[in-house]
């Protein structure tokens, strides 16, 4: 299967409202990620010990791609409603911006979780790439050469 072909496909794919559940989706993976406790706890699930092994900076970096993955589907999303670009891409970095501030807000109160600043930025930042890389990957893909048929992948 061409590779190019199939991303040419799924970047002229027409978003339809129920695509609206990826980024619910991904919002509802970092809620529940911000809800784990910062300090262990005897009745904690075992699944919460694999994230008390990643060091605090690398949780700290990981801020920026899941914000990038968010901004990059509200704005992928938001096409069912907004066939402006520029006004998609402001809409998704706003909506992904507030959500971080509403998951270091939600995080403090937390047991063992503090509300950050630097958090914030990082999400703002991970949502200000989401939509570059949008942009920048959507160019590309429009710039393919129109010769080649993605009736073949159906």
């Amino acid at each position: 299967m061409n590779f190019t072909a199939l991303a040419a496909r799924y970047a002229r794919a027409t978003p339809r409202r129920l695509h609206i559940a990826l980024p619910l989706l991904i919002m509802g993976v970092l809620y529940w990620l911000s809800s784990v406790p910062g300090t262990p706890l005897a009745d904690d699930p075992a699944l919460y010990g694999l994230f008390y092994w990643v060091p605090p900076s690398a949780q700290n970096a990981l801020h920026v791609p899941a914000y990038a993955a968010l901004a990059w589907a509200w704005c992928w999303a938001l096409g069912a409603w907004m066939h402006v670009l520029a006004a998609r891409a402001i809409g998704a970095c706003v909506i992904a911006s507030a959500y971080g501030i509403f998951d270091e807000w939600h995080q403090s109160f937390v047991p063992g979780r503090y509300a950050s600043l630097t958090d914030v930025a990082l999400d703002v930042a991970g949502a200000v790439l989401g939509i570059w890389l949008a942009a920048w990957i959507g160019s590309k893909i429009r710039n393919i050469n129109p010769q080649i048929s993605t009736d073949s992948l159906e």
